[in-house]
């Protein structure tokens, strides 16, 4: 019997109505998760795990416009950025070889916002904005396996923020694929689902508005801008 499972919204839960009656309950605001199964294990199992990914901080990310969060004492702070000088968009093209790129890590510890615990920075050929801000996840995740202590990692792209706490987890039930074509940065994205899962328990996300008024923020831009310099 086909069953459909929905979560997020005030329809949540397993319909075997058909489809033509379920329907109506996915088209709400906030728009839910939902999917079709053969069998109602299946959709029962989907549902819960769903359901509690709700309320995990790694599965979602807390949005800081102003920069400014509750700090805690015993818990680690990763601002991390990445970054491209990519010369072939000025024209529509893309990343020339020659173009700069780098990513920077930064790790404060508890209340601490002034002395980082720990500064990264490395720059590359060719390489695009979006795979540098990636790499600055994979190389806070590797850090923070290091320590037992709560992790949160802060970054100013809904991209990175958005992949590692939502669209990895379909890419990877799926066999790592996804309908509208390549994954981009596929072995990146596998490595950090990996150590997601590891240190899932004591990890959290937040995303910042770029540029703006977060000190991390800022100096990770700074120390990616001198490591692309540093490239000339």
């Amino acid at each position: 019997m086909k069953t459909y499972a929905i979560v997020g919204n005030q329809y949540e839960g397993l319909y075997t109505k058909p489809w033509s009656e379920v329907q109506k309950y996915t088209q709400t605001k906030p728009a839910p998760k939902y999917k079709g199964f053969t069998s109602y294990a299946a959709a029962k199992q989907w549902f819960d795990e769903n359901q509690a990914a709700i309320t995990a901080t790694y599965r979602n990310y807390e949005t800081v416009y102003d920069g400014e969060f509750k700090r805690e004492a015993q818990h680690y702070y990763i601002f991390t950025d990445g970054g491209s000088r990519n010369t072939g968009n000025v024209a529509g093209g893309h990343v020339k070889a020659t173009d700069l790129a780098a990513f920077a890590v930064v790790i404060f510890a508890g209340l601490d916002n002034k002395n980082p615990l720990y500064k990264n920075s490395v720059g590359f050929f060719g390489k695009t904005n979006n795979e540098m801000e990636v790499q600055a996840l994979l190389a806070a995740l590797q850090q923070a396996q290091k320590v037992a202590e709560p992790v949160t990692i802060v970054s100013d792209s809904k991209y990175v923020l958005d992949t590692v706490t939502n669209w990895m987890y379909n890419w990877q039930s799926n066999g790592w694929t996804k309908k509208s074509g390549e994954i981009a940065n596929l072995n990146l994205w596998q490595q950090i689902y990996d150590l997601v899962q590891q240190q899932k328990d004591h990890l959290a996300f937040i995303w910042v508005k770029g540029h703006a008024t977060s000190a991390g923020n800022q100096l990770v831009d700074q120390l990616l801008n001198q490591a692309m310099d540093e490239l000339k």
